[in-house]
C-alpha cells in the first residue's frame, strides 16, 4: 500500500489527520467489519505521539495492522465450517487443539486460550469475526 494514496483515501476532509471515524471507514473498504475497540486499538497501534489522530506518517502504519487482520479474519474463516461466519462451541472444539498448537506461539497463548474459553458457561453462543478479533487483538494492538 502506498502510504501517500492510503493517507489521501483516509482523509476525506483533507484536515491532514486521521480521526477514528475515518479508520473505521477505511476499514470498512477493506472489507473488515470492526467493532469501536478495534477501530481504537488500530489507532493506538499507530498513534505514537498518542495525540489521538494519525498524522501522514503515524497512518502508514495502517496497511500493516489491515494485513494483521486480514491473517486474523483467515485463521477464523478456515474454522468456520458451516461459512455462516461465525463459529459456534462445536466447530471450534473440534479444531481447537489445531488452533492452539499453530496459533499460540503467534498471537500468545493468553489470546488463543481467551478465543476457546469464550463459549464458558454458554456454549449456545456464536462467536463472530469482530469477537475473535477483539480477542486476538487483546494484547497486539
Amino acid at each position: 500500500m502506498d502510504p501517500n494514496m492510503v493517507f489521501a483515501e483516509m482523509d476525506p476532509n483533507g484536515d491532514g489527520t486521521i480521526e477514528s471515524s475515518e479508520i473505521k471507514t477505511f476499514l470498512e473498504q477493506c472489507g473488515i467489519n470492526p467493532s469501536e475497540k478495534l477501530v481504537q486499538r488500530v489507532k493506538s497501534k499507530c498513534d505514537a505521539n498518542n495525540d489521538g489522530k494519525l498524522t501522514k506518517d503515524e497512518a502508514a502504519r495502517i496497511g500493516e495492522v489491515v494485513k494483521e487482520i486480514a491473517d486474523l479474519s483467515k485463521v477464523f474463516l478456515d474454522h468456520d465450517q458451516d461459512h455462516n461466519f461465525t463459529m459456534s462451541f462445536d466447530e471450534m472444539k473440534k479444531k481447537a487443539y489445531t488452533f492452539y498448537t499453530t496459533h499460540a506461539d503467534k498471537y500468545g497463548s493468553g489470546n488463543t486460550m481467551e478465543v476457546l474459553n469464550f463459549w464458558a458457561g454458554d456454549k449456545t453462543k456464536e462467536m463472530t469475526v469482530g469477537d475473535f478479533l477483539d480477542i486476538m487483538f487483546e494484547d497486539r494492538l
